[in-house]
């Protein structure tokens, strides 16, 4: 009941239920809040839609809480709709409307509902392309402890969450899916916890998988599609006996090279990286010390990868995101996706064996790589370098 001088709810910002298709650890998860390490928002250019930012313009509040706001929030150069305003960090990178705790002022002092969209729901992210779906993303830190801390492979269920999603963006590209894109996206992530192979072989099926897809939704051959989706045999693709180590890191390090300057998130791991394996001479032996060493201190460092690129998959709706891109060059992008991840943990654990640099480091890596462009050019980068076949994709996983 509303009292005397309360002012009436804003129902169009009521959480409803509604029933997604969600990853089983969701509805258990749970921001950290003041308790982590990194705070997810810090050197994130934060954008709001133009509702979100008048909203907040116009939410009851103190006079400090007004000024704080007023000076954190500014209009694009560029606004759109969807992204019409930012909010302008400090010179530390740093969000300007968290307390001193850690917490953000506006959520502590104002309630959850006058927050824009994408932190009121972040690191959940909501998809209603092929039916009702919400995941994390994994460049929350307590999203990859929890991948951390368990065991079985990711389950996907219906559940009903309390959530109110925002306005679903218009999508630029669509893709044949004969009907089953929700079905052929889960084929995709059951190849990835096939735990009786290794995840360089996993990966290198899942190439073979995405190019059978391929060409069975460019032929519209429903018959192929429920074959493969069935469980059809795919040829296997052999990974080397023995991989040209010296060639793989030169590429790794070309990568490291060209994304270390694009993101503050990844900066501090990639120098770490590129200050191991930046010299040429020895630099396999000093990689495969570094990566004996977390065989040693983090044994079941697959079962976070696999639990990491699953959920990275979902999120993201792989293959079949918003861009102008095939299936196979999907597989590129995902094997990119990879090698830096990959690279980026070995490197950062060297000499060191607790779990918080290694949850870190990952971390890290998925906060370059869903706040920025990187699965959309993660391809184009391997192409330009002159790996992208499958050969040289066989023997750069093996990493």
């Amino acid at each position: 009941m509303v009292g005397v001088g309360d002012k009436a709810p804003n129902r169009s910002l009521m959480p409803m239920k509604t029933a997604y298709l969600v990853p089983d650890y969701v509805p258990e998860f749970a921001c950290k809040m003041g308790a982590c390490r990194r705070p997810c928002c810090e050197g994130w250019p934060i954008s709001m839609s133009t509702e979100d930012y008048f909203r907040l313009l116009g939410v009851p509040c103190g006079p400090a809480m007004r000024e704080r706001l007023d000076n954190a929030v500014r209009v694009s150069l560029h606004p759109t709709p969807e992204a019409y305003a930012q909010i302008a960090p400090t010179w530390t990178g740093d969000c300007p409307l968290h307390l001193s705790d850690g917490r953000c002022s506006v959520h502590a002092m104002l309630g959850p509902n006058a927050l824009p969209s994408v932190c009121r729901l972040y690191p959940r992210g909501i998809r209603v392309e092929d039916g009702n779906e919400c995941s994390c993303a994994n460049s929350c830190e307590a999203v990859i402890e929890a991948m951390m801390r368990r065991k079985a492979p990711i389950r996907f269920v219906q559940t009903e969450l309390d959530i109110q999603p925002p306005k679903a963006a218009k999508r630029e590209f669509f893709f044949e899916t004969v009907g089953r894109a929700q079905e052929i996206r889960l084929y995709f992530i059951r190849i990835m916890q096939e735990r009786g192979k290794t995840l360089p072989q996993r990966l290198m099926k899942l190439g073979e998988a995405l190019r059978q897809m391929e060409n069975a939704l460019k032929r519209k051959d429903e018959k192929r599609v429920g074959e493969l989706l069935g469980g059809a045999e795919l040829a296997a693709y052999d990974l080397p006996q023995k991989p040209n180590r010296a060639h793989a890191l030169n590429i790794a390090c070309a990568m490291l090279e060209r994304i270390d300057g694009q993101s503050g998130s990844i900066r501090e791991h990639g120098e770490a990286a590129l200050a191991l394996l930046g010299v040429e001479d020895g630099r396999a032996a000093r990689y495969a010390a570094a990566e004996r060493h977390l065989n040693e201190a983090l044994p079941d460092w697959p079962v976070a990868f696999e639990h990491a690129l699953v959920n990275h998959m979902f999120f993201e709706q792989f293959p079949f995101q918003d861009r102008d891109e095939g299936l196979c060059d999907e597989f590129v992008a995902i094997c990119a996706v990879y090698v830096v991840l990959r690279v980026l943990c070995v490197c950062a654990m060297a000499g060191r064996s607790e779990q918080t640099v290694f949850v870190d480091a990952m971390a890290a890596t998925f906060r370059f790589i869903d706040h920025t462009a990187f699965d959309r050019y993660g391809a184009h980068l391997l192409k330009t370098l002159g790996c992208a076949d499958e050969a040289g994709l066989a023997e750069l996983v093996t990493l």
